[in-house]
């Protein structure tokens, strides 16, 4: 039966479950479903989840895909074997990088880097050269390239990654290399770096290619899967790929830049996170998103999330923009083990979606957070998770004693309670990474927690940092799906500039930064969206001169009066560095250019499915002793309810552990408002 399209819909695939939300605008409802993640096809989690919640496949109007492709691709060496073409007396620069080291820090002396993706004899010179200003010494157009492609072709290269000196500059010898290879070798992928960063670093750009060329194939062959399944099943939607900077980009794009989603999945939460802070009223917030594999956290200013240009993944730099987001192995599938050592350890190794942790039944043996969760009283036993998953407390149990047994003691709630202790310890740090380490005191934020374990940890988490505020969303398991949502298409446009800002002609930089716009809004209109649901934003990557690091600045075109960037700037780099040098002359490096395709969003209101009493059973809970603790059913509270700690609240892909010492508020927008009792009000 034919169903005009209506529903939005938003689909995370995590390394254990599978969410998806749905919005129906004539409802202004959402409906979320949760299902096992299928390790190497995660194309059938997508379809499991659709089909779970039960909507016709044909009554979706948009359909943006958060997936860990690429991520799990490159941590597990998966990907196509690819071949390096780069200027004669580089091929080396792979495996020279740079004096300091990327991963393992200065004095771990067992730390070695790990082997470069395109090993030496894949990686082939070319006797071309283009200059740091542009101007080409050796061109490639009289180059034979068919001897590469036919080494390459003998070695069975199905992706090609080509990276030449300056092309950022300049890349038109690059981009004739590209147009050769892909004639010579039509089965093969071909990257060339100008395409991809047009920014300085010969290490960071060749290094970004080769990533982006490594995983191209079999991106393209998830989304291609993907793509041909939908449509199977009568999805005629638009299917769009979250991106790591934020928003969202078409399935061509997604296989033309792949090394652009590495974050697909986390970024999906932060944005979720941004718009509920803002329905609640809060600006300033660090995101926690604790699921089945990892914690990522990420700091938001203002409602503005960090970006970061200069990244890393693994151990291989990354010149793209993506959220500065910090990722840990610390889920609830944690698997909890004891080190040479003796002592107790938690992952990063997680028992996954299948066998999943112990509790579960499906064959795990290991003890992981979420058995000791269930050991400690924090999870039900008589009511089943999402997706129908009842748990076994004996299984738990089992797998406690079995660690025990190694550390010589009988008493499993203690070692429950001090695996969460270490557990809570290491995600502390990671919040930590993102605002001690980034120049921000975490106690001037709220920590927002989601992801299906991140309500269970967070007010352990808030109090091990001294953070006075926590706010739970509504479907806190979902809130990765709700941000890919909300995602605008993003296009980011980057150039290099250079010039003393005391010396600057602003007519100079503002055509170069219109030039940048028309060519984003030819691109955007490309993919279906119209100029008047276009917007364009400029910042400005500047620096004091000598410097070798810059800080983003929001800029506008318009006057030649410099005065604004430079006290924004200024106040930046206290803010940052806590310090300004007011005397000395700073510096443009950069200009860019983010634009955004804005699409249909849902409107979040918050209609309770029930209402009466919450109160679902009192049952022992742990928390330093066991105490009776009320639990409640979220569906049935309403705007307004208040209660004390220690709580436990259920719902629908997630658990909310309120301990003793925090008050809780229904906010009139769904969200759960926690105070510490004695820090006063989030911010």
């Amino acid at each position: 039966m034919s169903t005009a399209p209506r529903y939005l819909v938003g689909i995370d695939v995590g390394g254990t479950f599978t969410d998806i939300l749905a919005y129906d605008p004539a409802e202004a409802r959402l409906r979320s479903a949760k299902v096992p993640s299928i390790p190497g096809q995660q194309w059938r989690g997508v379809l499991d989840a659709l089909a779970a919640l039960g909507i016709e496949p044909d009554a979706i109007r948009a359909f943006v895909h958060g997936t860990t492709i690429a991520t799990n691709a490159l941590l597990e060496r998966q990907g196509a074997p690819t071949g390096l073409v780069t200027t004669k007396g580089f091929r080396d620069v792979l495996e020279i990088g740079k004096a300091r080291r990327l991963v393992g820090g200065l004095f771990d002396t067992g730390w070695t880097r790990p082997p470069a993706i395109v090993p030496r004899h894949l990686r082939i010179e070319v006797p071309e050269r283009v200059a740091a200003d542009g101007s080409v010494q050796i061109s490639a157009q009289t180059f034979d390239f068919a001897p590469i492609a036919e080494e390459f072709s003998r070695r069975g290269i199905r992706s090609v990654a080509i990276a030449f000196m300056n092309s950022y500059v300049n890349d038109v010898n690059e981009a004739h290399a590209a147009q050769a290879l892909k004639g010579l070798m039509p089965e093969a992928a071909v990257s060339h770096s100008a395409a991809l960063v047009r920014e300085r670093g010969e290490f960071e750009r060749t290094s970004t290619c080769v990533l982006n060329a490594y995983l191209t194939p079999l991106m393209v062959e998830y989304l291609d899967t993907l793509a041909a399944a939908l449509r199977e099943r009568g999805v005629t939607a638009p299917v769009n790929i979250m991106g790591s900077n934020g928003g969202a980009m078409t399935l061509a794009e997604a296989a033309r830049r792949v090394a652009g989603t590495f974050l697909s999945g986390p970024v999906g939460g932060v944005s979720g996170a941004i718009r509920v802070a803002e329905v609640a009223g809060l600006r300033n917030i660090i995101t926690f998103d604790m699921g089945g594999t990892s914690t990522d956290v990420a700091l938001v200013h203002g409602l503005s999330a960090r970006m970061s240009f200069d990244n890393q993944i693994d151990a291989y730099p990354l010149q793209m923009p993506q959220l500065d987001i910090h990722a840990i192995g610390a889920g609830g599938g944690s698997v909890i083990w004891v080190g040479s050592d003796g002592t107790l350890q938690i992952g990063p190794r997680s028992a996954g979606a299948v066998p999943g942790p112990a509790c579960y039944g499906h064959g795990g043996t290991e003890p992981t957070i979420s058995d000791a969760n269930l050991i400690l009283g924090r999870l039900p036993v008589a009511r089943p998770l999402a997706g129908g998953l009842m748990l076994d407390r004996k299984l738990a149990e089992n797998a406690f004693r079995r660690v025990a047994d190694v550390l010589g003691t009988t008493d499993i709630v203690a070692l429950a309670d001090g695996a969460l202790r270490i557990a809570v310890a290491k995600m502390a740090g990671a919040v930590r990474e993102v605002s001690v380490h980034r120049g921000f005191d975490p106690r001037d934020f709220s920590l927002v927690g989601f992801g299906g374990a991140g309500p269970m940890h967070i007010f352990q988490v808030a109090d091990e940092l001294g953070i006075p505020g926590v706010m739970i969303p509504r479907l806190p398991g979902h809130l990765c799906a709700l941000g890919q949502m909300l995602a605008d298409l993003r296009r980011d446009t980057v150039a290099v500039w250079g010039g003393k800002l005391s010396a600057l002609r602003p007519g100079d930089l503002e055509a170069h930064a219109g030039a940048m716009r028309e060519q984003a809004e030819r691109q955007l209109r490309g993919d279906g969206i119209e100029p008047a649901r276009q917007r364009h934003e400029f910042t400005l990557d500047i620096r004091y001169v000598g410097q070798s690091f810059t800080l983003p600045i929001p800029w506008r075109p318009g006057p030649a009066d410099w005065t604004p960037v430079r006290e924004a700037f200024e106040t930046r780099h206290r803010e940052t560095f806590g310090y300004a040098a007011a005397d000395n002359d700073i510096e443009v490096v950069n200009i860019r250019v983010v634009s955004l395709g804005l699409v249909d969003k849902p409107e979040l209101k918050f209609n309770p499915e029930g209402a009466g009493d919450a109160l679902l059973e009192r049952r022992r809970v742990w928390f330093s002793g066991w105490v009776e603790c009320p639990v409640y059913q979220r569906d049935a509270m309403r705007a307004g309810d208040a209660f004390q700690g220690p709580a436990i609240i259920e719902e629908a892909g997630g658990t909310s552990v309120i301990p003793p010492g925090w008050s809780a508020q229904v906010h009139e927008g769904g969200s759960l408002i926690c105070a510490a009792s004695a820090g006063g009000s989030p911010r």
